[in-house]
């Protein structure tokens, strides 16, 4: 059966179900479930014979004196039931068009409909999204979880999913002195650890198995992950058993010192009136109205910070010592992600100086001037299918003559270097019984499908993946004579990540193998055996509409060698 509601149109967030569900009145009862702090009423969704329960607050207001701090849990019960069919608000941020507030920190569950309870807990899958710690919200309609529920029933490997909501730039990773001091840096973070916490609580009364968590999440999403798998110097706390980190990882995101942040800090400060006229400045940033604060607008991207027990070092560090959680992975990134420069670079010179100043990474100019070695001014090397588009072909207008050079190193630095770290590092790890051959299990892929039909040398891009991981490829393809084509591949990397989910393992040790149940590419491409990634013969799953297939993974074995020496990680302050 066809996913319903994606060959309709583009999808919205739960939007053909949650429509349905309000006006087909007395279509079902309202499902219910009792939390620890109390019962909540959800929708029932016909058009997915579904269940979700949506804006659970999992935390404490984070307004007034909380702001910034570490996130509180809700510890108060409450009688009655309350409403749980609509979102919660988005955390603040700038360049969205959300419905905003401070009291963000809220949670959601969508399970298959339970008229008929599991014979057992069901798996439970987590998103956590990205947009540079900076942007995103669970109520973002590409992040729609009923689209990989669905493909769970379909197979008879059903699975409950999560999304939650997290603080974000200003208001998640402001980093002060005063902070600091006061141990409430990286409070974004701190929102994930929380709502996992919850999760661990709550599941099960909404069918959950909270022994069986599988953490996704794309770009920040998966540098999130990675940070869960690095906290506390990787302490095992049980919150999940296993990963999907979708373009991202703990490397390539810088991680500043304090120090840099003190320009930005004095100029919010003096922004909203509490610089010079407070004995405690923090306290007086608590007390400005969210409006003025919003208004403050600071320009400076806020990051993560070493804060001495969250993050008690920089990821490279702490993967040079062992010091992280080791759980069955899956990692992966795009073929040209396209990570390029500001600004338009002609000359060699041009994109040099470009690098000095890129994304606040501290590389030297010994540095650039071996990548730039590394990656050759020739449009045909390396030679397709990871060449940017077609080598005959010259970037757009207004791109520079040296786009496409400045693009293949960004990307690498950025995203492509780090995927083969993770890979590499899991592989060569010993962990405990989710292992073959006393290895940490990982599997590595290259997403090799455009969306749009844009010009070729424009390639797979960041964040094209997502689309397909949410079945949610309808309207964004153009001619509709290869739509069938690219819902297989949506629904074979459903059915693998629903696996994985299950199995640790995405072929399906558990009876839920890659199959067509008609042979039909609607109904689901059916992908060969992914092999766990091996340091004797590393090799990545190939995730392309045309047809997937398992490739050696050596591409720019030298260049992403010396991207992930400890000298240059040091320099991309990861």
């Amino acid at each position: 059966m066809l996913l319903s509601g994606i060959a309709q149109g583009p999808l919205r967030l739960l939007g053909l179900g949650l429509l349905l569900a309000n006006v087909i009145e007395g279509a079902a009862t309202a499902p219910t479930a009792r939390t620890l702090n109390g019962t909540y009423e959800g929708l029932h969704l016909p058009d997915w014979d579904q269940d979700a329960f949506l804006g659970m607050p999992f935390a404490q207001p984070p307004v007034g004196p909380l702001r910034w701090r570490w996130p509180q849990s809700v510890n108060a019960s409450f009688e009655g039931v309350r409403n749980a069919t609509t979102y919660g608000y988005s955390c603040m941020q700038y360049g969205s068009a959300f419905d905003l507030s401070e009291d963000c920190l809220t949670i959601n569950v969508v399970r298959p409909a339970a008229e008929t309870p599991p014979p057992e807990p069901l798996p439970v899958l987590v998103w956590i999204y990205g947009g540079g710690l900076s942007l995103g919200s669970t109520a973002d309609p590409q992040y729609n979880l009923s689209g990989i529920v669905q493909v769970s029933q379909a197979m008879g490997r059903p699975v409950v999913a999560v999304s939650m909501n997290y603080r974000l730039g200003l208001w998640g990773f402001l980093q002060t002195p005063q902070l600091a001091a006061e141990g409430s840096s990286n409070a974004g973070l701190l929102d994930q650890r929380l709502a996992l916490r919850w999760i661990q609580e709550n599941i099960g009364a909404f069918g959950g198995d909270a022994a069986r968590v599988t953490v996704w999440g794309e770009s920040a999403g998966a540098q999130s992950v990675a940070y869960q798998m690095f906290a506390y110097g990787g302490r095992d706390d049980g919150l999940f058993r296993a990963a999907i980190l979708e373009s991202g990882g703990p490397t390539g995101a810088q991680v500043q010192p304090l120090s840099w942040y003190a320009g930005a800090a004095e100029n919010l400060t003096r922004a909203v009136g509490c610089w010079g006229n407070s004995a405690d400045q923090l306290a007086c940033l608590r007390s400005v109205d969210q409006a003025a604060l919003f208004a403050a607008h600071p320009s400076v991207v806020w990051n993560p910070l070493l804060d001495g027990d969250f993050l008690r070092g920089y990821p490279s560090q702490l993967m040079r010592e062992g010091n992280f959680l080791r759980v069955p992975l899956v990692t992966g990134a795009n073929t040209d992600e396209t990570f390029s420069l500001p600004g338009r670079q002609d000359t060699e010179e041009e994109l040099f100086d470009a690098f000095l100043s890129w994304r606040s990474y501290a590389l030297t100019p010994p540095t650039i001037r071996r990548l730039l070695a590394l990656y050759p001014d020739d449009p045909c090397a390396p030679a397709p299918p990871y060449a940017i588009g077609h080598c005959t072909q010259r970037p757009g207008a207004g791109t520079g003559r040296q786009w496409r050079r400045g693009a293949a190193i960004g990307s690498d630095l950025v995203m492509g270097a780090q995927r083969r770290r993770m890979a590499e590092l899991f592989a060569g790890t010993p962990t405990g019984e989710e292992s073959e051959g006393g290895k940490a299990r990982v599997y590595s892929y290259r997403f090799d499908q455009r969306i749009w039909n844009g010009p070729a040398w424009d390639g797979v891009k960041h964040f094209q993946n997502v689309a397909f991981s949410f079945q949610n490829v309808s309207g964004l393809l153009g001619p509709r004579a290869a739509y069938g084509r690219h819902l297989g591949l949506a629904r074979g990397i459903g059915r693998a990540y629903v696996n994985f989910v299950y199995d640790a393992d995405p072929n399906g040790r558990g009876g839920g193998e890659q199959k067509s149940e008609r042979g039909n590419a609607m109904d689901g491409m059916v992908l060969p055996h992914w092999p766990a990634y091996d340091l004797q013969r590393p090799q990545n799953m190939v995730l392309n509409a045309t047809g997937c297939w398992v490739e050696e993974d050596t591409w720019r074995r030298e260049q992403i060698a010396f991207i992930n020496t400890p000298e240059v990680t040091r320099e991309l302050l990861g």
